[in-house]
């Protein structure tokens, strides 16, 4: 498993809010404790630097946070008032039946041992519980994407850190969790020149953590290949298009 440094990320991890508002992870998150009911505990699971916990706080949610970089943890503490731990996924430092909603917010792909991660979250889910997991899912379609086309790489980093649909499934329902329902939470289409990426920093490699698994020597040579054609097409544009996906699951009553 490919681990990424999140205390060397932290610092530039907020840029990609700032391009980005991301309103349609916001309008799932906030559906979802809607329709769970009101006062509610929440639970983040690798809540880096606090964002939706922030967004949570400001809907009237009891929110905590877990996160193994204490970095992303001290940014976050600037952000929220919660209760916010140094942990991992797989060893939830909570007693059972505690919390009416779990988030993997672009996390689960970073779980070590993501069936003992999901067996925690049942664990500390109440009855009627939810867990709602967004993020990326290559097998089903990857659209476009420059970082997956230019520094190809990536792409077979993201397949076999990324559980598809199908394995998702298997594993909610083997930790108990029922109910799985998956469709799109965020569609990301967007194009930028060459000069627009530099300025705003989404071609620095702390920007995204398919990035931040490549070597120097080949993140350089993906960076080359975007100068290059640039330089050959003067109308040249980095192209996004990207589909988030919700999986949501319920503990039985």
């Amino acid at each position: 498993m490919i681990v990424v440094d999140y205390n060397k990320a932290a610092p530039d991890y907020d840029r990609r809010y700032e391009i980005h508002d991301y309103p349609g992870i916001r309008s799932t998150i906030l559906e979802a404790v809607e329709r769970t009911g009101g006062n509610l505990r929440v639970l983040d699971v690798g809540c880096g630097t606090g964002k939706w916990l922030a967004e949570l706080t400001s809907a009237g949610c009891n929110v905590t946070g877990v996160d193994p970089s204490q970095e992303m943890l001290r940014r976050a503490s600037a952000k929220m008032r919660g209760d916010l731990r140094r942990g991992t996924a797989e060893a939830l430092p909570w007693g059972d039946a505690w919390f009416d909603v779990v988030l993997y917010i672009n996390s689960f792909h970073h779980f070590a041992a993501p069936e003992t991660a999901l067996r925690e979250t049942f664990r500390v889910l109440r009855p009627g519980g939810v867990l709602l997991s967004i993020g990326l899912d290559p097998h089903a379609g990857i659209g476009r994407w420059y970082v997956y086309e230019f520094f190809p790489a990536t792409l077979a980093v993201d397949l076999g850190r990324f559980p598809s649909a199908a394995r998702r499934i298997e594993w909610i329902e083997a930790a108990g969790v029922r109910d799985v329902a998956i469709r799109v939470a965020e569609r990301l289409r967007f194009s930028r020149s060459f000069e627009e990426a530099l300025r705003n920093g989404s071609l620095e490699q702390s920007f995204t953590s398919q990035l931040t698994t490549l070597s120097p020597a080949d993140y350089a040579a993906g960076v080359q290949r975007i100068r290059h054609a640039a330089e050959k097409d003067g109308a040249f544009r980095l192209e996004v298009d990207l589909a988030l996906y919700t999986t949501e699951a319920r503990k039985p009553v």
